[in-house]
């Protein structure tokens, strides 16, 4: 806008700043920009979760592994324990004398890995002698035994006496296969299988876990078998490890299709018993107190040794046995405490995060300031957690939560950088446009106060003082000088104007033809007094600065011009006023009125500057002036008192003399006395 004349760069800069002020005060764009972006990420994330996408299900599991540690473990069922294969129960023969091996020849059955069976089939006798309610034993027996066929019989012969009261471990385990790989059951050896038995034949399980995107084990085995084996064309008749458990503690097994389990704790918390202390005669009588601790319990038997790496990933451990997960699972199952997913349907589920999603965050767009937004965003992601802590807790449900928070915090940051970046680019603008038309300081103040300045925009009354200066004999000069002469006295007389008005605090608000508008206390008002001083000095800068402007015209053979300037103070209406097709901001009122009658009038008073009594009344032990008449003032009842304003107090008179003198003799001169009734734009 450089190459433009003033009056041009003041309209272009007008015109920006209407649009800027249109766009941040009707609110309803920005809001729209929130409410897109909000709906946005929540679309993408109910989709995200009606697909079921990995990456998603990952981060709803890791919210589901953090409401385990900030619940914390939980006492398990007392009918559950574990019989761990532990590091002691492994060394115990290594570290016995030969007088102790002796003295207990049933320890050789456990003196080198893997055990003989027949150890098995004694820890059957001896935990259902003791009133055991079931024995699940967590160990493969896929094989026939390494101690031959007398070893496999024995426990044979074990399993057909307590039948269905035992559940066994089987596995699908991967195998080589023409074209690539294949599953396959690694199920019970036919040489330890009953036939037959009159209490039923023992429970089969299998053990496999689906293991979580984030590598930890949280669902039931029932996961496995609909993910994993249906896919592949699987129709397993067997149910999972816990499952079998229940059926053969004779507890109606739960028909779960998909679910988590409900982890208690970490390793070692159920009562973890050593399984070699069924061999030792001291342990058992003290230790197990003669077998009173397994009396109408579940017992798990499974591996807990660190060389047997039967080790997975929990919520509460990277190193939990697996007989313990199975412990947890049977706990789970038996307390009714199934983590289910709520809604189960992905597309269910992927409509509530929407609806969450959505709904609260199009909550967080309702307040106006980007920090309010930031505060409800914050409170409704807190909230919504809360409500899936609360459901994962005490009702055994997994709500979406990562989805809908993840929808609302993204939302929120993407809301937070639309917002600082359309806010800088703003602040650039609003500077460009208010700088070459208010002082600096004022500009600084309204850049540092956005909102406040904002906030005037919208519409405001305050007390101000109003300058209207109109150039005399304009019709006369601009029809008989050349438009280029016409075009450059005029921006040069503008610039100097609006130099005088701005070095004064003041705002230039519109140019009318070859008349200028300006206020002083609008948009930032001061003291009364400082804004109508400001007016006063403003005025005079102006006739001094057209008195040099003139010897330099006169100097270079040009016509002289000369001003009238009228000022008022009084209450005004600010803002930005105008249609939607064009606005902008200015004032109006009664006090605008006023000081553009009385500018016309100082034609007719034959003085170039002229006060109202409302303003005079603020400045006058600061200013000399010479008292006019009281004026009727068209569409104003009574009259107005006014004054010629000569000067400041104690300053010399000489250049209000000098104008005065000037221009008569200017209008003597041109014989232009019969254009003082020319009539001037008013606002």
């Amino acid at each position: 806008m450089a190459d433009l004349d003033p009056s041009k760069r003041l309209v272009v800069a007008k015109v920006l700043l209407r649009r800027w002020l249109r766009s941040d005060l009707s609110h309803s764009g920005s809001r729209s920009v929130s409410c897109g972006l909000m709906l946005l990420w929540a679309l993408a994330l109910a989709g995200g979760a009606a697909l079921d996408l990995p990456a998603l299900r990952a981060l709803e599991q890791a919210v589901q592994v953090s409401f385990f540690r900030l619940r914390g473990p939980v006492a398990p069922p007392e009918s559950v324990v574990v019989l761990a294969i532990d590091d002691a129960s492994l060394s115990l023969v290594q570290n016995a004398s030969a007088a102790e091996l002796a003295a207990q020849p049933d320890l050789e059955l456990i003196a080198a890995w893997p055990w003989r069976r027949a150890a098995y089939a004694q820890a059957l006798d001896r935990l259902f002698a003791a009133g055991a309610r079931a024995v699940a034993i967590d160990v493969l027996f896929v094989e026939p035994s390494l101690y031959g066929p007398q070893d496999d019989a024995l426990l044979k012969a074990g399993l057909a006496r307590y039948g269905s009261r035992v559940a066994l471990a089987v596995s699908y385990e991967s195998g080589a296969a023409q074209g690539g790989s294949t599953l396959r059951l690694a199920s019970l050896a036919s040489a330890v299988s009953p036939g037959s038995a009159a209490g039923g034949l023992p429970r089969r399980g299998f053990t496999n876990f689906l293991n979580s995107p984030t590598g930890q084990v949280l669902a039931l085995g029932e996961a496995y078998a609909s993910q994993v084996l249906a896919p592949l064309g699987f129709a397993p008749a067997l149910p999972s490890f816990a499952q079998a458990t229940l059926l053969a503690a004779n507890l109606a097994p739960r028909r779960v299709l998909e679910g988590n389990i409900n982890a208690y704790g970490p390793p070692q918390t159920f009562p973890t018993l050593s399984f070699a202390d069924l061999f030792l005669p001291e342990a058992w009588q003290h230790n197990l107190k003669r077998g009173a601790v397994f009396r109408d319990k579940i017992v798990l038997i499974g591996p807990t040794a660190t060389s047997l790496q039967d080790f997975h990933r929990t919520p509460f451990s990277n190193q939990m046995p697996g007989v313990e997960i199975h412990a947890n699972a049977v706990a789970t199952l038996i307390q009714d405490r199934v983590l289910q997913l709520a809604p189960a349907q992905p597309s269910a589920r992927g409509l509530l995060v929407l609806l969450v999603a959505g709904g609260l965050g199009l909550l967080a767009t309702l307040p106006e300031r980007p920090v309010a937004r930031l505060a409800i965003l914050l409170v409704s992601c807190g909230v919504w957690t809360s409500v899936g802590y609360l459901g994962f807790v005490f009702a055994h449900q997994l709500l979406p939560v990562a989805a809908p928070t993840a929808a609302l915090g993204l939302g929120g940051l993407c809301v937070l950088i639309a917002s600082a970046t359309t806010d800088q680019l703003e602040k650039l603008r609003l500077r460009r446009i208010l700088e070459h038309r208010v002082a600096a300081p004022v500009l600084q103040e309204i850049m540092s106060q956005r909102e406040d300045w904002v906030s005037l925009l919208r519409g405001r009354r305050l007390q101000a003082a109003v300058l209207f200066a109109d150039i005399r004999g304009f019709t006369r000069f601009s029809t008989e000088s050349p438009p280029e002469q016409v075009v450059e006295q005029l921006n040069s007389y503008f610039d100097r104007m609006v130099e005088a008005i701005i070095s004064e605090n003041g705002t230039v608000d519109k140019f009318i033809g070859d008349a200028v508008m300006a206020e002083f206390g609008s948009p930032r008002p001061r003291q009364p007094q400082t804004d109508a001083l400001s007016a006063v000095r403003a005025a005079l800068k102006m006739r001094e600065t057209l008195a040099d402007l003139r010897r330099i015209w006169q100097a270079e053979g040009k016509p002289p011009l000369f001003n009238g300037i009228g000022i008022s103070y009084g209450e005004v209406i600010a803002g930005d006023i105008g249609s939607q097709r064009r606005a902008e901001y200015t004032v109006i009122g009664d006090t605008v009125n006023v000081a553009s009658r009385i500018e016309g009038l100082t034609k007719q008073l034959q003085t170039d500057i002229v006060i109202t009594d409302s303003l005079y009344e603020l400045v006058a032990d600061q200013v000399t002036v010479q008292a006019l008449d009281a004026y009727p003032l068209r569409g104003r009842p009574g009259k107005t008192q006014l004054y010629a304003l000569i000067s400041l107090k104690d300053a010399p008179a000489l250049l209000y003399t000098q104008v005065q003198t000037e221009f008569k003799a200017y209008l003597e001169s041109q014989a232009m006395l019969g254009e003082l009734g020319e009539a001037t734009p008013e606002s």
